[in-house]
Parts: structure tokens; sequence; C-alpha cells
């Protein structure tokens, strides 16, 4: 039997309508998806410091938003908070659905394109679904996206250069651009490295070529500590694991769960293709490492480790079945699918906002003096950061403005752990306004404040008189 007669599909329709066919249900995913553009607190205190950087803070030494947070902190996620700012500013929600919608119909096409350069459309798209519905707990509005779109370029950059030897010196601007969006620019740097030297293993090349591949995850590094934030952006990387503890998304997943599947998956299947091959490759190795790596590391990671996954996976699958290069008709599909989307987005209202929980407490927020402390859990304070910036909200979930020992005294103050009584004094908030069914807001009632107000999520308590 010839290669043509085995490559041919057994049921040729099936195999042209499939591919369209599976697109235009993930551009229904991702309509849907893109009506939650807000769903993770994390966007509101994104905008509020945004919003501080385009008027009142230095890039380089940032202020505080309340005194109970004084670590010197170093900002990693400058520019997308401006942008962000910026689009609500002049374009209010719909700016911020479409920036979202953007960035969710750039990371499914790049990943597509990406998985296209070894495989067909059926597996291109096949595995394009499985990273995206992956993804969906880490999709919301907020810069870490772009850490998993920059990723991609790297991922197809250092594959390109497999292929032909030639440095992408592209990836040296890049990792400046990382670097003033997200604090996982260092992973770029790290995955550009390790990427190099497994290109140098495959391909021997000579003295020269191999120097001019190293000197970009060099220049990668260099570039990263010349933006404004300068040589101090390596001492955030310091600070992530110890807020493991703190924030569960930079804890170790679990990977034998629903939400983990696709990771478990594609995993499980790139180890068992490369198991039956005989002639495995460094760089599919170090592939397999890195994506290992990622869905061990933390939740947080799980995205790239998905997109990691499966570009080793892809190739593997198209040695079974082989692949022809991309076409103008694919193309034309790809591009009217991502403009049906962006053109739907913005006419959709909006769900899971978490503000629509703090919203009905409006008017009494409003009528309290201006800098009075309110004590919340995390996901109320992004949000009133953003709502209400008159207000002094010492808990909002921004780690990176806290010490260490601040984080375990208000963890332990949620947690009714001892001492929690002291650190209520020390904050002495004016109101609480925290979940109905949290054992700080039982507690505070059984010490004698009162509710001001109730919802069936929250309750607004006064403390009592003095």
């Amino acid at each position: 039997m010839t290669d043509r007669a085995r490559s041919e599909p057994r049921f040729p329709l099936l195999a042209r309508a499939y591919p369209p066919a599976v697109a235009v249900l993930l551009a229904v995913l991702v309509i849907a998806l893109v009506r939650r553009p807000l769903r993770a607190f994390d966007t509101y205190f994104h905008l509020r410091f945004g919003e501080e950087f385009r008027h009142d803070w230095s890039i380089a030494h940032p202020g505080q938003l309340s005194s109970a947070s004084t670590n010197d902190w170093v900002p990693t996620q400058w520019l997308p908070q401006v942008v962000l700012s910026q689009l609500d500013d002049s374009f209010g929600t719909t700016g911020l659905v479409l920036a979202f919608a953007v960035l969710v119909v750039a990371f499914a096409t790049a990943t597509y394109l990406l998985l296209r350069r070894h495989a067909g459309p059926s597996v291109a798209i096949t595995l394009t679904v499985v990273v995206v519905l992956g993804c969906l707990p880490s999709l919301s509005l907020r810069p870490q996206l772009l850490s998993y779109l920059f990723l991609v370029a790297v991922l197809a950059a250092w594959d390109r250069a497999r292929a032909t030897g030639r440095p992408p010196w592209a990836l040296v601007p890049l990792g400046w651009l990382w670097a003033t969006c997200h604090g996982m620019w260092i992973i770029g740097v790290a995955a550009s490295a390790l990427l190099a030297v497994l290109v140098l293993v495959e391909r021997r090349p000579r003295r020269a070529q191999a120097l001019a591949l190293l000197a970009v995850p060099a220049g990668m590094l260099l570039a990263a500590l010349v933006t404004p934030v300068g040589p101090r952006l390596l001492t955030a990387v310091l600070l992530v694991n110890s807020r493991a503890d703190y924030f569960a998304e930079w804890a170790a997943p679990e990977l034998l769960t629903v939400r983990a599947a696709p990771v478990t998956v594609l995993a499980a299947a790139a180890v068992l293709l490369l198991v039956r091959r005989h002639d495995v490759r460094p760089y599919d190795l170090g592939l397999l490492a890195m994506g290992g790596a990622f869905a061990l590391y933390s939740g947080r990671t799980l995205p790239l480790a998905l997109v990691t996954l499966a570009a080793l996976v892809a190739p593997e699958l198209a040695r079974r079945g082989g692949h022809r290069p991309v076409r103008r008709p694919e193309l034309l599909v790809a591009l009217g699918l991502a403009v049906a989307v962006l053109a739907v987005a913005p006419t959709q209202d909006l769900v899971d906002d978490p503000a629509d929980r703090v919203r009905p407490f409006a008017e009494r927020l409003d009528a309290l003096p201006p800098g009075t402390r309110v004590l919340t859990d995390w996901p109320v304070g992004g949000v009133l950061l953003w709502l209400e910036p008159r207000l002094d909200v010492p808990l909002h979930g921004y780690g990176d403005v806290y010490t260490d020992a601040e984080l375990e005294r208000y963890a332990d103050l949620d947690h009714l752990e001892p001492g929690w009584d002291r650190t209520l004094a020390e904050l002495d908030p004016g109101v609480a306004l925290l979940p109905d069914d949290s054992p700080l807001a039982y507690a505070l009632e059984h010490d004698g404040w009162t509710v001001a107000q109730h919802t069936l999520e929250l309750v607004l308590l006064a403390p009592p008189a003095r």
C-alpha cells in the first residue's frame, strides 16, 4: 500500500466536515465564555491598580491602598492594568468585554495554528478544544491570560528554530513585553533556555550558531530587567512559593479531578505515544518534562501544561495520518469565526459578575465617611477596591502588597485561629461586609456586631457602640 493510500481518510466527507463543524462548536463555547469576563474578582483590583498607576503611582515604586498592607512590593502586571483601566474609562464595560474576547480568540487561534504546523485540521481542532476546555477555569479578564498566549508564541518560535536552526530573535522583545504584563515572564525565559539547549542537542550546530541560539533566552532575561521596574523584578519571582498557602491557585493541583481531566488525558496520551516510538528525540522528552512540571507545579500553570502537552501530542498523532499545510480556505474559516465571536461578544448580557453581590449595599456604603475601613474577605474586598475607592479596604486578594506575616495574620482572622481578635482590633474596621455563612461573620455577630443589611449571600455588620 502506498503512503498516499494510507493517508487518505476512510470517510472523506466526514473528514472534510469534521474540522469546520468542531470549529463552529468551539466558537459557540467562546461566545458563551466571553459573557463572563468579570467572573474573577481579581479583574476589579486590576482595574483599581491600573487607575492608580495612571494617576498617582510610580511604576518603579508604587504605593499602597491601605495602611494594613506594608510590603515593599514590585509591580509585575502594570501594563495590562493600565490598559484595562483606560479601556474602562473610554468604552466602559463594552471595552472590557471586547478586550477579553480578543484575548480568548487570539489564544484559541494561536493554539490551533501551533498544532496545525505538524498535524491535520482534525487533530489540531480536537486538541485545541481540549486545551480550551482545560483552560476554562483560568480564562477571565486577568493579565495571566497574556502569559498563556505568550507561551504559545515561545513554543511556536522554538519549533521553527528546531526546523531551521535560526535563532528566534523576536522572543527578545517579547521577553520585555511579557515582563511588563505578568509575573510568569520568568517561565518564558526558563522555557526558552530549555528549548534552546534541546535544539542544540538535536542539531549540533557550529559554535557561532549555538551561541546565537543561547543568546535568545539570555536576551529575554536582560530585556525583562530593563523595564521601568528594573532589576527589582527578579525579587517578585521569589515571593511566589511563599504565597501558595494563602492562594489556592498557586497550590499544587489535584490531577485526578474533573477540572484537571484534560491535562491528565494529554499527559497520558503523550507518554503512551512516545513509549511506542523507537526514535524519541531530546526535544520531545523536553516538552514532556516541561508539560509535566507545569501540571504538577500549581493550578495556575495548568493552562501552560495543556498547551505544551498538546504541542507534543499533535505531531505524534500526525505520524499516523499525515497532514497538509494550512490553506487559504482554512484561514478564511478561522477568520470568519473570529469575527463572528467579536461581533456577538458586546451584544450579550454579562453573567457571573461578582460585583452583583456587592451592589445591593451601595447606598449604605456610599453613606460611610471617606476612609472608613471595611472588613471583607478577599473576593468582596477586590470588588470594593473598584466600586468604592473612597473606602479603606485592607483585604482584597492582591497578594504582592502584603508581607508574609500580614498574609498569615489575615488568614488566621478569616479562619478564627488564635490571635484573630487581636488582628481585628488592630484593623479597627468601621463596618464589615462578609459572606453570610462565614465563621468570621458568625463570630462578629456573637460579639455584639449588628446586622445593618442582609442579602442571600452577604451581610453588612456594624460594630457595637463604644
